[in-house]
């Protein structure tokens, strides 16, 4: 999964349920509220991800309360790093991070072909890595063109600046 993380958005238990919190559980996660403090964002914000299948809880309590671990803690904070840091919309960053997801997923089975050494095995490597590399090249667009738009606006802000600098400059005469 995702950089070590718990279950992902769209990620079922392997019963086909959902992960119930018991009275015995170690970690019994946090409440939405305690979550969302933490990352700095409102517990409606954590039920809309869940809606859009951006974040889901780890975990549900037997009532059906939320519960987040720090799994899903470290996937928040990589969703808000993507729409804060990158201003990359909701759309984008779903893409983005199921993209990433697979790319988990190549890896994980690629390194499993590694200690089988026959024709069929690295026939499924080359297949891996070609797959690995169409994912790679597309995250990678999808930033080139994000940065283009960034540098084409950053521009239009220097031209305005260096033409408010000049009209300055005019009225000083």
């Amino acid at each position: 999964m995702a950089r070590g993380a718990g279950l992902k958005s769209g990620s079922v238990p392997a019963d086909g349920g959902s992960s119930v919190t018991s009275a015995r559980s170690a970690e019994p996660g946090l409440r939405i509220g305690d979550a969302a403090a933490r990352a700095g964002v409102s517990p409606r914000t954590l039920r809309y991800y869940d809606e859009l299948g951006l974040l889901s809880p780890s975990e549900y309590t037997a009532g059906g309360e939320r519960r987040y671990r720090d799994a899903d803690l470290v996937q928040l904070q990589r969703i808000l790093e993507l729409r804060e840091a990158l201003g990359m919309n909701l759309d984008e960053i779903k893409e983005f991070l199921d993209s990433e997801q697979r790319l988990d997923e190549v890896r994980a089975a690629y390194r499993a072909k590694r200690e089988v050494d026959t024709k069929a095995a690295r026939l499924q490597q080359r297949a891996l890595l070609e797959e690995a590399l169409r994912l790679n090249e597309s995250l990678k667009e999808q930033l080139d063109a994000k940065l283009t738009r960034m540098d084409a606006f950053r521009a239009t802000l220097a031209k305005n600046a260096d033409r408010c600098r000049q009209l300055l400059t005019e009225l000083e005469r």
